[in-house]
């Protein structure tokens, strides 16, 4: 068979320039990150460092930024965790018992309404209640608040509806309970979306900013993107510990995402498939 596949050389060569140019600021950043401090803001700007140098890397690091990255890896695994269970079990019930439970796409439309709520008016409500709960200045005030997310639930009821439901009644039969279904055989039908929430996860809870900055009052338990903002001090902003420490910040979501690249546009093409 004759293959008729052509290349589009103007979109690719616009593809390519509208990739340059997003990809553009990570470059500069990446790059300043091993100039020396007088050739940051010298005019005329050049790209690449004329005195190459890593001391802001190691001052970085001197500075136990390894206690931050650490706090800020337990925080996004422990909560991409909860949440893919969360997701996938809520999901696995609104998709196979939408027919057998009264009001289950009404009770998925009220998940999704709360998507229309701005994340910033829950902030004092969502403290209010890690205080009454005992959990300010403890990292799973940050972690249990936001590991339900409407958006997982979303991708795991698409997919499952796209599952034939007579599959789950062959299984049944069998002699198969519910626990069973799930785990062996709806779950591991579910890997391309299980790949893409665990990236889409992973990123949000490592940029998380506003709540850690909440619940955290002791310095040791500060995540990643709070220890980048104390180089802003009262006597200035130390912009090469803030490039270094930026470009490190990167790297743990960058190299999940080039493992994992390969899944992210099945999961997202298959949680867009109605049943």
């Amino acid at each position: 068979m004759k293959n008729t596949y052509r290349v589009s050389w103007p979109l690719t060569v616009l593809a390519l320039a509208v990739a340059l140019f997003m990809l553009f600021p990570i470059i500069w950043m990446a790059l300043s990150s091993f100039k020396p401090p007088a050739e940051l803001f010298s005019y005329p700007l050049r790209l690449f460092p004329k005195n190459f140098t890593t001391v802001h890397y190691q001052n970085v690091w001197n500075s136990g930024f390894i206690r931050y990255i650490g706090n800020s890896l337990f925080l996004a695994v422990m909560g991409t965790l909860i949440t893919l269970l969360i997701s996938s079990m809520c999901g696995y019930a609104l998709a196979i018992y939408r027919f057998e439970i009264r009001y289950t796409n009404i009770l998925f439309g009220v998940f999704l309404l709360g998507t229309l709520i701005p994340g910033e008016t829950l902030t004092v409500p969502q403290f209010s209640v890690i205080s009454a709960l005992g959990l300010y200045n403890n990292i799973w005030g940050v972690i249990l608040p936001v590991v339900t997310t409407t958006t997982g639930i979303f991708m795991y009821r698409q997919h499952y509806m796209s599952v034939p439901l007579s599959l789950a009644e062959a299984v049944r039969i069998d002699g198969a309970n519910e626990f069973q279904i799930f785990t062996r055989i709806m779950f591991p039908l579910g890997s391309s979306v299980t790949v893409t929430l665990t990236i889409f996860s992973f990123m949000w809870r490592w940029n998380d900013y506003i709540l850690p900055l909440l619940v955290f009052s002791d310095q040791k338990k500060y995540t990643i993107q709070i220890a980048i903002k104390n180089y802003i001090g009262m006597m200035g902003v130390d912009w090469n510990s803030i490039l270094a420490a930026s470009v490190i910040s990167i790297l743990p979501i960058t190299i999940l995402f080039l493992i994992l690249q390969r899944y992210v546009l099945g999961g997202i093409i298959t949680s867009g498939i109605k049943g």
